[in-house]
């Protein structure tokens, strides 16, 4: 009989045993989601500090945890601009789960962004890409990285893919209508500047950029409204008041023009062509002295300027 208790013992301390492990394993789980999901809510908050922290605390529960390593890193870049520290957190994220496409395409944008490294930034968006094809945030950096190359018709198609993915995806109408600018197709790069500032009217950027392309493609006094919108949703961007300048010099509108170039001197500081296109407006007004004083600043601060000049 004595065997028979020892087994039926045995057998009832093994349960025990394995329901304490899982439980300790459920448990511990659990705290690891719990650490990341009230890592996440800083992230929102951006409250960086504290959410490395709760990501810091996920892995020393759980050093191998994948998603722990991919949002401590994602924190590190974008909230404290920690680049290796976080390039490190991305890199151990995707070898704990290798076919985590955030991750790769994280690192993507890192090495391209912050490492200037085109070759390695490629390779880890393409791998984004293949792991998932509908990644648009992927395409569009890739984009980017052609634009930098100069290769205007490369970067139009994964402009193109980013938007086929996302329709809404407004960073990749902004990229698209400037490289479609380059490519002389005008309709093209208004059509989604235009798309840009629907998708985001409140941003001065989108503004601004659509100011451009209206600008450049000679449509100057719908760019003005353009720009002077940018100048109202950000009133210290220097280059909303550099182009407003431009237009209205050439639509002769001087008075408007002189001011915009004395903002741009407020909050860029000594610009040459600022001044330089303040002579010439002054020049335009026949107000010689003030245009002499104005090219002179000009060319003292870029000599390259007066080289044509008699």
């Amino acid at each position: 009989m004595n065997w028979k208790i020892f087994i039926i013992i045995s057998v009832v301390l093994f349960i025990i045993a394995c329901v304490l492990s899982v439980l300790y394993l459920v448990m511990r789980m659990r705290a690891v989601i719990r650490y990341n999901r009230d890592g996440l809510r800083f992230t929102e908050w951006k409250m960086w500090d504290e959410a490395i922290v709760c990501f810091s605390k996920a892995l020393d529960i759980d050093e191998d945890h994948a998603l722990s390593h991919y949002n401590l890193g994602f924190v590190l870049y974008h909230g404290k601009n920690l680049v290796d520290e976080a390039l490190l957190q991305l890199k151990k994220a995707i070898t704990e789960e290798p076919t985590m496409a955030p991750a790769w395409y994280a690192a993507g944008h890192l090495l391209f962004h912050q490492k200037k490294n085109n070759k390695d930034a490629q390779e880890y968006l393409n791998r984004a890409i293949a792991i998932n094809p509908k990644l648009c945030a992927a395409y569009n950096t890739l984009g980017q990285i052609e634009i930098g190359l100069e290769n205007w018709v490369k970067a139009t198609e994964y402009f193109e893919a980013a938007i086929t993915c996302n329709p809404d995806y407004d960073a990749a109408h902004c990229n698209l209508s400037v490289a479609c600018m380059y490519l002389g197709r005008n309709a093209d790069a208004i059509t989604h500047a235009e798309k840009y500032v629907d998708l985001q009217p409140h941003f001065a950027l989108a503004h601004r950029n659509l100011g451009n392309i209206y600008g450049a493609c000679g449509k100057r006094e719908i760019a003005v409204v353009a720009l002077e919108r940018a100048r109202a949703l950000n009133r210290k961007d220097w280059i909303v008041y550099f182009w407003l300048g431009c237009l209205y010099l050439q639509l002769a509108k001087y008075e408007k023009a002189i001011p915009a170039f004395q903002e741009v001197l407020c909050y860029r500081g000594n610009f040459a062509l600022a001044y330089y296109n303040m002579a010439l407006c002054y020049e335009a007004m026949n107000q010689k002295e003030h245009a002499k004083t104005y090219i002179e600043k000009a060319i003292e601060l870029n000599p390259s300027l007066g080289k044509d000049l008699i």
